[in-house]
């Protein structure tokens, strides 16, 4: 008798040992992918890197990495030269806008840009801006130029 109580014991373990194991698997075949790194590919010179004279071709190029590669290697792309200011995943830029206008800044903030400083004649904008606002950015009837700034 003792036999069989030690064989069943036995069995119950082993199906136990089965089932934690079974367990462990499934869990580790449904955990969430950690994110991939961002990563950069150049497409080469395509004629987006012109479609916003306002923004200069660096720009026009990071905007357009956004549009097809995404922020996170629009940003990569961007900040891959060191001597360009970036800011917690923003770019700092100078804004140069045709008057003087306190609607055109809050047209500005609404895209999510940060404002530093303004000129005191108002027409020279220093910013942190993300890769998102660029395009839109560019298309602004008020805005003269954008340039990146220096890393100071």
């Amino acid at each position: 008798m003792d036999m069989e109580f030690y064989n069943v014991d036995i069995m119950a373990r082993v199906m136990i040992s089965l089932l934690l194991i079974a367990a462990i698997c499934l869990c580790g075949c449904t955990q969430k992918e950690e994110e991939k790194a961002a990563v950069y590919t150049d497409p080469g010179y395509p004629n987006t890197y012109f479609a916003h004279p306002v923004l200069g071709w660096y720009l026009n190029k990071t905007a357009d990495v956004y549009e097809t590669q995404g922020e996170s290697a629009a940003f990569l792309f961007y900040s891959s030269d060191p001597l360009l200011s970036t800011h917690e995943g923003t770019l700092k830029l100078k804004i140069r806008t045709i008057e003087n206008d306190q609607e055109d800044l809050e047209i500005l903030r609404g895209l999510g840009i940060d404002i530093l400083t303004v000129s005191a004649d108002g027409t020279t904008i220093v910013c942190y801006a993300p890769v998102s606002s660029l395009q839109d950015l560019g298309k602004l009837d008020f805005v003269k130029d954008v340039s990146s700034e220096k890393q100071e």
